[in-house]
């Protein structure tokens, strides 16, 4: 019995074809990692829970998210701190550029603050513009209304200087939402995002007459 061979057709594709959708895989990849890496920090944070996650607890995760101490560490008090930023990016695409940060602190061997810091600017400490969220177990002295409290801050320079976030662990789940909506696109879009306002498009209107 004589054998058909069938001969199967492929299309082929442009070298220069398969070049370019590398390329642009691979800038695509490129622009989003400091994105990526953000969501990855908050999402780390997250599992601390406050008053109940120990210093061996905190400890695991600094390391984790490579984390430094912040002076003196010991289970009787602690402080950790993770930043990261786009300026890796050139100063043509990323504009003033945005950095992020997590930090979390320990005292008596258990956690009890979480701090998420997201600004403006690359430039050392300074941030014309950031968006401050913290989250404490109690305040204390601070006479901050509970279970969230927020409010912008501005000065004669930097009208969108920042706006605040306090809250403790029995805030709904509804306001966490609200509250921790960063916009992580800043990060790899063009010329990023102006102020705290585009950080987090959930933020309180700003006060106008200000």
């Amino acid at each position: 019995m004589a054998m058909v061979r069938e001969h199967l057709s492929f299309p082929k594709v442009s070298t220069s074809w398969m070049i370019v959708a590398l390329l642009t895989l691979l800038c695509g990849a490129y622009l989003l990692s400091t994105s990526i890496r953000a969501h990855y920090l908050f999402n780390e944070l997250e599992t601390l829970q406050l008053g109940q996650s120990t210093f061996e607890d905190a400890e695991r995760l600094a390391k984790k998210i490579r984390a430094e101490p912040y002076g003196a560490c010991d289970r009787s008090e602690c402080e950790w701190d993770r930043r990261i930023d786009n300026a890796w990016l050139p100063r043509w695409w990323k504009g003033s550029g945005e950095t992020f940060s997590v930090s979390f602190s320990v005292q008596d061997s258990i956690v009890v603050r979480k701090n998420t810091a997201y600004g403006v600017g690359i430039d050392g400490s300074f941030h014309p513009s950031v968006v401050d969220f913290e989250e404490q177990e109690q305040w204390g002295r601070f006479n901050v209304r509970v279970p969230v409290q927020t409010g912008w801050k501005s000065t004669d320079w930097y009208p969108y200087y920042v706006f605040h976030v306090w809250m403790t662990p029995s805030a709904t789940a509804e306001d966490r939402r609200r509250y921790t909506s960063f916009n992580f696109n800043c990060f790899w879009k063009y010329k990023g995002c102006r102020d705290a306002r585009e950080l987090l498009p959930t933020a309180d209107p700003f006060p106008t007459g200000r």
